[in-house]
């Protein structure tokens, strides 16, 4: 979590100084960073049960639905919606990658016993 902070915290600066509002932006980015920890220390014990695979899978799809809807409104795609189309992208993305890991976990080879995993 303390890398997730420090991100959030240089992309407030970032954002503070092209706007030539350092101060505020480093106060924001002191406060981010420490809500972020917080947040972390709170649901550390929750994820720590959920397995890393999953939450690697979930993390991807919501980088994948950013960069879509960040990629096609830099390309200047409208999208129907405004920043609702992000919900609708992110279940398109989560059908499609469901269906396709289904779809490999069906064509791989099975396991044989004593084989590693």
């Amino acid at each position: 979590m303390l890398l997730e902070g420090l991100e959030v915290a240089f992309i407030v600066v970032t954002f503070g100084s092209t706007q030539r509002r350092m101060g505020i932006a480093v106060v924001a980015a002191a406060v981010a960073l420490v809500v972020v920890l917080a947040a972390g220390l709170v649901v550390r014990a929750p994820l720590a049960r959920v397995p890393e695979n999953t939450i690697k899978f979930v993390v991807g799809l919501l980088l994948t639905t950013f960069g879509v809807f960040w990629a096609g409104e830099g390309t200047g795609v409208s999208w129907p919606g405004s920043d609702l189309a992000l919900p609708v992208i992110l279940a398109f993305l989560g059908i499609v990658a469901a269906a396709l890991t289904r779809w490999l976990r069906d064509q791989a080879p099975p396991l044989r016993s004593g084989a590693a995993a």
